[in-house]
């Protein structure tokens, strides 16, 4: 069986805020095919209130760095009275969305994600060796990759969240 390094467990980014719903799904999308990442939507619940639509996601992604090493980042949002509101940019009336974003972020490394070093209690004893002897400074070096990515990827979702707060806008109701 595979083994878990968790690099950064339940980051969390909240910010109510008004965003285009379409262009943020896009924006991420975009940031995990650049950096090669395989992506799946896990799950995706709406449910629709007085108070707007409730959004329930989760996103699995990973990326192959070796035979023995895979990145992954999990994302589970919750969007929380997501409704359609007008704006203004330059005299022209767009429409987006507003609502509570709530994001958090798990990243961690997969080791022997195939299960070669499975089997009897000699050969998990050499996979063990291999990852805090042999291995390990590597290991390390791809945490921090992996945690550099991460940050560089939420660092783009608040630009992005916070995109028509730079331009001083305001939702017309």
């Amino acid at each position: 069986m595979s083994e878990k390094d968790f690099v950064a467990n339940n980051i969390k980014v909240r910010q109510v805020s008004i965003f285009d719903m379409g262009d943020l799904y896009k924006t991420m999308f975009r940031w995990f095919s650049q950096h090669n990442y395989d992506f799946q939507e896990k799950q995706y619940m709406e449910q629709t209130t007085q108070g707007g639509k409730h959004l329930e996601i989760g996103w699995e992604t990973n990326r192959k760095i070796s035979d023995y090493i895979k990145f992954h980042i999990d994302i589970k949002f919750l969007i929380v009275g997501l409704d359609s509101v007008e704006i203004e940019i330059n005299n022209m009336k767009k429409k987006t969305n507003k609502g509570d974003v709530d994001m958090r972020f798990t990243a961690w490394l997969e080791l022997d994600y195939e299960g070669k070093w499975e089997g009897n209690a000699f050969i998990k004893f050499l996979k063990e060796a291999y990852n805090k002897f042999i291995i390990k400074s590597r290991i390390e070096d791809y945490e921090a990759e992996l945690h550099e990515e991460l940050y560089e990827f939420i660092g783009e979702i608040k630009s992005y969240l916070n995109l028509y707060k730079f331009q001083g806008l305001e939702a017309q109701t």
